[in-house]
């Protein structure tokens, strides 16, 4: 049977291709192929979501044009055991006589083509190597998952997860406001920075973000929800994922203030190299190697996200292991705290390092505009108790960035 490609479009994007294949008995293997010949774009499986839940999910579809010609015809096959073409069942009354001409003059099948060389290969679940590693899986739901691991990958042109949409839309905010700031740590008091990207540079942001993507449309497949934090739930468990680009020292030219500085120029820097890491829970992480990136990983990704999810449940049937857990949480918060704490009070160290510099420079002679020195050496003193822990100065425009630096821990009650 033939139809144009007009006709294959319309049906795919109302019914999708399975639909359409079980609509007209058609050869599904043998239908993908003739649709990727044609050049007849399909719905991603995100969209096949949309397709499925009726008029109200197809309004939200933003359907691609269609390239080349409408009305170009394209070959189809049915399959082996599909009824002809506009033939009803017989009609209680005449199911005698329908049989008697069906032995008079059987109707041959439509001879059926080889399946093509790309025609996705059935898998064999009991051998696969996940099938042991996701052994806590009920059969049916083991295989849907294992079949996802093998079909996850970027997704290339179609709509971007709804909670993806959202990070790009806070990320966006914070990059106006390093923008007109001109600088990020100030840019931090007034508009936090997301907490996906925390420890990403804007180079990344973009990979992040199709990460999570193919992650989050693969996890509502098969069951899972997605928190407004960007932390996945499967079976009732919640799974954070974290990502983190790696830095490395880079040698540096001393600058002005380094020449000034009593302590000596710093030699080196740290610079984001570009090589990203995925935490999934706690226990596990993927990151990016020498010949394979993350991107090239989504199959283990989304197996270690099922196999935390169990640990967890695993580890949280007991109280003793849930505040051991959360203990450990809020002690890690608070080092990564202390270590910001840290770098704060170095860089106040250096602002008051650089005032005095200036002022010894005035004294020679050395330095003009001595008039305004005493406006901007007040203005460059407060930003240094600002950024010093011990002192937990509040700003008039930035706020208070740290509180007293001695203050107890809140108690695990």
């Amino acid at each position: 049977m033939n139809m144009t490609r007009k006709e294959i479009y319309d049906h795919i994007w109302t019914r999708t291709v399975q639909g359409f294949a079980d609509d007209y008995d058609l050869n599904y293997p043998l239908l993908l192929r003739r649709i990727k010949e044609a050049g007849i774009p399909r719905p991603s499986r995100k969209e096949i979501l949309f397709i499925r839940q009726g008029e109200a999910g197809l309004r939200a579809i933003h359907r691609p044009e269609l390239p080349g010609n409408p009305d170009e015809e394209v070959k189809l096959t049915r399959r082996r055991d599909a009824k002809p073409m506009g033939t009803a069942g017989p009609s209680p009354q005449n199911e005698t006589k329908g049989k008697k001409a069906a032995k008079k003059a059987p109707a041959e099948p439509e001879p059926e083509e080889p399946l093509p060389d790309e025609a996705p290969a059935l898998i064999d679940y009991e051998n696969h190597p996940r099938w042991t590693s996701l052994y806590f899986l009920p059969q049916a739901e083991r295989r849907r998952v294992i079949r996802e691991t093998e079909a996850i990958g970027i997704r290339e042109g179609s709509l971007l997860h709804p909670k993806v949409m959202e990070f790009r839309k806070e990320i966006d905010a914070w990059q106006t406001q390093v923008e007109i700031l001109g600088d990020e740590s100030i840019a931090d008091a007034i508009v936090d920075k997301p907490r996906i990207i925390e420890r990403v540079s804007l180079e990344c942001i973009e990979r992040v973000l199709q990460i999570l993507d193919s992650l989050y449309t693969s996890v509502e497949l098969l069951g899972g929800n997605v928190l407004e934090d960007g932390s996945v739930v499967l079976h009732e468990q919640v799974v954070a994922l974290k990502f983190t680009e790696s830095r490395a020292r880079v040698p540096v030219e001393p600058s002005v203030y380094d020449e000034l500085s009593e302590e000596g120029a710093k030699q080196w820097t740290l610079h984001y190299t570009g090589k990203l890491t995925l935490s999934v829970g706690y226990l596990y992480s993927v990151r990016d190697r020498k010949k394979s990136r993350i991107e090239d990983r989504l199959g283990d990704t989304l197996e270690l996200l099922f196999l935390t999810a169990f640990q967890l449940s695993q580890n949280r049937e007991g109280d003793g292991d849930r505040r051991e857990l959360d203990s450990f949480s809020r002690e890690l918060e608070r080092t990564e705290e202390l270590v910001q704490q840290a770098r704060d009070y170095e860089d106040a160290v250096r602002i008051r390092t650089l005032i005095k510099a200036v002022q010894k420079k005035l004294s020679t002679g050395e330095l003009e505009y001595r008039d305004y020195f005493p406006t901007w050496a007040a203005w460059a003193s407060e930003k240094a108790e600002w950024l010093d822990p011990t002192v937990g100065f509040r700003d008039a425009a930035l706020g208070r960035r740290h509180d007293p630096i001695l203050q107890p821990p809140k108690s695990d009650s």
